[in-house]
């Protein structure tokens, strides 16, 4: 199989421990002060192999970003996976994204380097990628909506809306706060999707906890 630049074969394990390298060397040294021969000598590869697998570092920044999307992504929708109904899986998610980048600082600087440097600059690839993780979420809202869950919102805002809490939440939660990342995130998106539920769901959980306590 054909590499990326056309090279006859590609090694998965050797790609991935350079993926691993640029995740280590973007985040403590920034795109500006990274050199490919850094990474080429912690993946222990020579740097021609880097180039055989990536047409420059600034495509080998681009491949770094989408591998960390793959591996929060991975745990998002595991999270989303185990449990039902449309608020119980943004929230699940949302912790899961909090607690991804609390276990991996490192990941959570190379997304921080996204922004700095290229302002939303991103290829195609990346786009669309976004595209399906919005249609996605969409989705969830969708359901909400349609089940009586959630009230009648703008799915795509909302959508983007949760990305930005959970992107400051994350980035600027540790550092304004002394509460983790974990922490602010459950209190933030609970805050959220009291914002968006429906009013019969909230009268009903209203009901159940008052219930409950008189029981």
């Amino acid at each position: 199989m054909a590499g990326p630049n056309g090279s006859l074969s590609e090694d998965p394990g050797k790609r991935q421990a350079i993926l691993e390298q640029s995740i280590r060397c973007f985040a403590e040294l920034g795109f500006r002060g990274t050199d490919v021969q850094q990474i080429a000598d912690r993946a222990g590869v020579g740097k021609g192999t880097v180039y055989r697998y990536f047409h420059s570092k600034e495509d080998l920044f681009w491949a770094t970003t989408l591998d960390v999307f793959w591996r929060l992504e991975k745990v998002t929708n595991e999270a989303q996976e185990r449990v039902e109904g449309a608020c119980a899986k943004i929230r699940a998610a949302a912790l899961a994204y909090a607690e991804f980048f609390e276990s991996n600082p490192l990941c959570l600087e190379v997304f921080i380097q996204e922004r700095a440097e290229f302002r939303g600059d991103a290829p195609e690839l990346h786009r669309e990628y976004h595209k399906k993780l919005i249609a996605r979420f969409e989705q969830v809202l969708q359901d909400g909506i349609a089940s009586g869950e959630l009230r009648s919102v703008d799915t795509y805002k909302t959508v983007h809306a949760i990305g930005s809490l959970l992107y400051g939440t994350v980035v600027f939660g540790g550092h304004l706060t002394e509460l983790s990342p974990i922490e602010m995130a459950k209190h933030n998106i609970d805050t959220f999707l009291r914002g968006i539920r429906s009013k019969e769901s909230l009268a009903a959980e209203t009901e159940f906890v008052t219930g409950s306590r008189e029981q």
